[in-house]
């Protein structure tokens, strides 16, 4: 998405500066009417291009999936996707035409009529609404098979018919009120920013993100009782920050799934405050507000009132938080999904608020320097996220600014390449302090290309009609309207930069539900969407209480029901009270957690001794403080870190171990290191038992260490509180490793 940033950036380049100062001369109105008559070609020139030219790109960027070998038990999980990619993106550059299209308005519009732009103007606006009321009503006939759900069919309905109908009567009374000259003389006065509005609506917007964000919030023992996808999940981001406790350096000697940098900050806070889920919760949950309250602080910028920047916040952090699934008392959302809120969001929304204060101060505020500094870790951190954040940072700036002189653009790229630069030299001092070794970056793009290119749990889009489209429109819409914006020298650039920028890293981030279409992966992106819709919201009401008396433009009307609908998510507003019973809950057993405490290690001696002890021999074990020890369970960094050995593996448990390259690298580690042990979850797929025999490894038994037989070989089960067991497995190339000696 960064590609994209910079090939928008390019097309303003190319249509010079003479070009830009007549459309300048354009007026407002012949503004909108040029935007209204390229939207249509452009979308019928990017859908043609997308049908007949994703095929031949595909088969063009496609050819990398056979470099990654599956674990036989994985194999029918890798399913690559090269067209429907490939059809993405061509349709990233379909906002890139309409930008080039409006950008040589000045010599075509004048060429023609009025009466007849006007009327096409007018006709693409009902073309665009007949068309986003087609994919609302898909999410109703949409219907997901086996391929997405272990039950019979799926069907998700992400707005409901009364939340439709409550989002076009917010819609009404908006209007309504505008166009009412006593109302809108009134909301003015109210809206005007004083200290002590400033400081009401500030505690306000903290104390309702504290609110939401307990929902996030879990105890080791109240865990076990969330849905399944909450603490199934929970278990990547939390060995992350084990990891780190751990011994072990993200970049160097350990691929992290979601986040490299993140989790040093939790991983701090819970060497203060306690190794634990509920301080991991609490630190993460902290980190969420964070990230969100900064959106806050953007919305404040925009509109230059704290109560306004309320009343758009709100909306925005229901939707950002949306519930995915579960009871009202006990359900995930976007925000308990800690791979999403914070790690992946919590950069690129810093990072929108240092942009937008960049903007504010006109080049006083924070520099370029420190703005891409901070973008650089942003990427460091999560690659996913951080490339379409810079990118869309890199945008925001020159819609904002509309600097496109030498001189402006010899400072962006010196500000670019001095942050990303200071940014690598910050987090290699900090891996060579560690691990006395520079980053390795392929590290940040391992498991995406595993996913991207090899295929890795990749799910087709169900139909191509559907809600998923009405986010990309809004994406469009948002860098349309900065463009127009931009090309008129609006007076709030900060407006205008951030709409480009919630398109940009929309569209860039959107990549997310491409790659794994499932219909829940597509709320994990509203939040992105509630800003741009947030964006156009105040574009949409100071159109309206600017020509008070005609009646608003269709597209205004959209913008308010899209409005409407972010604001009807208040109602999934979590009750303090009830969560606070729910951690105090005494513990359920269900079928798919049946004890307690499930993520923590077990204090039995004798499940501690099976797990840390290294094979000295044929039958003798011994434990030995930080010796290298493989602990391929999901919470495995943690087991490590509690029994005090340490755990080599640079991943975390089999779950992110699909390819026999990564099961090789496993071994490599632990050899490596000296050590000889390698803890497995039972049940298991067998061929990761049939991979490691392959590689000298034996099972432990009863009788002693014994060649894996299927069906033959009985090993020592170790009970585990998930439910299930742990086996081990010895290198009998290194019976008296080197750890030892």
């Amino acid at each position: 998405m960064q590609s994209a940033a910079s090939a928008a950036a390019s097309v303003e380049l190319r249509g010079k500066r003479s070009s830009t100062r007549a459309a300048q001369r354009l007026s407002h109105h012949d503004l909108e009417t040029a935007a209204w008559l390229c939207a249509l070609p452009c979308a019928i020139v990017t859908i043609a291009a997308v049908v007949l030219l994703g095929p031949l790109l595909g088969e063009l960027i496609g050819g990398g999936a056979e470099r990654y070998a599956p674990v036989p038990d994985y194999r029918g999980a890798f399913r690559p996707e090269p067209t429907e990619h490939a059809r993405y993106l061509i349709a990233l550059g379909g906002p890139l035409l309409y930008v080039g299209a409006l950008l040589s308005a000045p010599r075509w519009l004048a060429r023609v009529p009025s009466r007849a732009a006007g009327l096409a103007a007018s006709a693409t606006q009902v073309l665009l609404a007949a068309a986003l009321i087609a994919c609302v009503i898909a999410q109703y006939r949409t219907t997901y098979g086996e391929l997405y759900t272990t039950r019979l069919t799926l069907t998700v309905r992400y707005f409901t018919p009364a939340t439709l109908v409550a989002a076009a009567a917010i819609a009404a009374a908006l209007v309504i009120a505008i166009r009412r000259t006593e109302l809108r003389a009134r909301a003015v006065a109210l809206l005007r920013d004083t200290r002590m509005r400033r400081i009401g609506a500030g505690a306000a917007a903290v104390a309702m993100t504290a609110v939401w964000m307990l929902q996030a919030v879990h105890s080791d023992h109240s865990i076990g009782m969330s849905p399944y996808d909450v603490w199934f999940h929970a278990e990547f981001t939390l060995d992350e920050a084990f990891a780190i406790l751990n011994s072990r350096t993200p970049l160097v000697d350990f691929t992290a799934q979601y986040g490299s940098l993140l989790p040093y900050i939790t991983a701090l806070a819970m060497r203060a405050f306690g190794e634990d889920v509920l301080t991991y919760t609490i630190a993460m949950s902290a980190l969420s507000g964070l990230a969100l309250l900064a959106i806050y602080g953007v919305l404040r910028r925009v509109t230059q009132s704290a109560l306004a920047a309320l009343l758009l916040y709100l909306p925005f952090l229901a939707t950002s938080l949306f519930i995915v699934q579960g009871t009202p008392a006990s359900h995930s959302t976007v925000g308990n999904y800690f791979s999403a809120f914070p790690t992946r969001y919590a950069g690129p929304f810093l990072l929108a608020w240092l942009t937008a204060r960049r903007l504010e101060r006109s080049g006083r505020g924070t520099s370029l320097w420190l703005l891409f500094t901070v973008g650089g870790l942003v990427l460091l951190n999560n690659a996913d996220f951080g490339v379409p954040a810079l990118g869309a940072s890199i945008a925001a700036v020159l819609w904002g600014t509309g600097d496109l002189s030498r001189r402006g653009m010899r400072q962006l790229a010196v500000g670019l390449a001095a942050g990303l630069a200071t940014a690598f030299v910050l987090v290699s001092a900090l891996t060579l302090a560690r691990a006395d070794s520079l980053p390795e970056l392929n590290r940040l793009v391992d498991l995406a290309g595993v996913f991207t290119v090899g295929g890795f749990g990749m799910l087709p889009i169900a139909a191509v009609v559907g809600l998923h489209l009405v986010l990309y429109a809004t994406y469009v819409a948002a860098i349309a309207v900065a463009t127009v914006r931009a090309l008129r020298s609006a007076s709030n650039r900060v407006l205008t930069g951030m709409l480009a920028w919630s398109g940009i890293f929309g569209l860039g981030s959107a990549s997310y539900f491409i790659g794994r279409s499932h219909p829940y992966s597509l709320k994990f992106g509203f939040s992105t969407w509630a800003l741009a819709i947030a964006l156009l919201t105040v574009v949409a009401l100071r159109a309206v209480a600017a020509r008070p008396t005609r009646r608003p433009a269709i597209a205004t009307v959209i913008v308010l029901i899209g409005f409407g609908v972010t604001a009807c998510s208040l109602a999934q507003v979590p009750l303090p009270w009830s969560q606070i019973e729910r951690l105090n809950a005494p513990f359920v057993p269900s079928a798919e957690m049946p004890n307690p405490n499930p993520l923590v290690p077990p204090n039995d001696p004798d499940t501690r001794t099976f797990v840390a002890s290294l094979a000295d021999g044929p039958s003798r074990f011994v434990v030995k403080d930080g010796a290298p020890v493989a602990i391929l369970i999901m919470t495995g960094h943690r087991v490590a870190d509690a029994y005090d050995v340490v755990n080599v593996s640079p991943y975390t448990g089999l779950r992110s171990m699909p390819t026999i390259e990564r099961v090789d690298a496993v071994v490599d580690a632990l050899r490596a290191a000296g050590g000889n042990t390698v803890i497995l979850p039972n049940p298991l797929p067998t061929s990761f038992l049939r991979l490691l025999a392959a590689r000298g490894f034996e099972v432990a038994t009863d009788d002693g260490l014994q060649p894996w037989v299927p069906g033959k070989t009985r090993p020592v089960r170790m009970p585990w509180p998930d439910g299930g067991s742990v086996v081990k497995m010895v290198d009998t190339r290194s019976l008296h490793p080197r750890a030892l000696q």
